[in-house]
């Protein structure tokens, strides 16, 4: 085997192994939480060393950013009918059942509320902008609309994100 080959199927290693972590880190961060993102419990959770997990994300914050950036919303879109009114409440439904079934919410509120002290939480915040937008763009863009982005934000999302996160569970006076 020469050199090339060899680097090759090293990289492909690589590239699996931090893919793994990143997509368990995904899965604690969401049904967990922020808190429960650790090396520790990312290395029981995929059989990868924590030594090699802190050699690829020396901290948290590296590898929380990196989970961001990395993640595809596709597998979290919602069925799409071909009909634009029904594949928008679709994912707006989707979007409120995870703030309610996941720690989405604390998330999201983690990462704005550090965005503002600290650079690699403000990329986190981006990227979380872009996912959580991602798949009402693709519907409009499904049907033939250029959507404004930051429109998508200020009136499909934005509304859900209120709900959710200061009055569902309020009581009503």
């Amino acid at each position: 085997m020469d050199q090339t080959s060899i680097m090759e199927k090293q990289d492909a290693r690589v590239t699996k192994t931090r893919r793994k972590v990143l997509d368990a880190g995904a899965v604690v961060l969401f049904t967990d939480g922020w808190s429960e993102v650790t090396h520790m419990r990312l290395a029981k959770e995929t059989g990868v060393a924590r030594g090699t997990i802190y050699r690829h994300w020396p901290t948290i914050d590296d590898l929380i950013v990196e989970i961001f950036e990395s993640c595809d919303p596709a597998p979290y879109a919602a069925e799409q009918t071909g009909e634009l009114r029904a594949d928008i409440i679709a994912e707006l439904t989707l979007l409120s059942e995870n703030l309610v079934s996941s720690k989405l919410g604390d998330v999201i509120l983690n990462a704005a509320r550090l965005a503002d002290k600290n650079a690699m939480m403000a990329r986190v915040h981006t990227a979380m902008h872009d996912i959580i937008r991602q798949p009402f763009l693709a519907i409009l863009s499904d049907h033939g609309q250029k959507p404004d982005i930051e429109a998508v934000g200020r009136t499909l999302i934005a509304p859900i994100l209120y709900h959710h996160l200061f009055e569902a569970g309020q009581k009503q006076l």
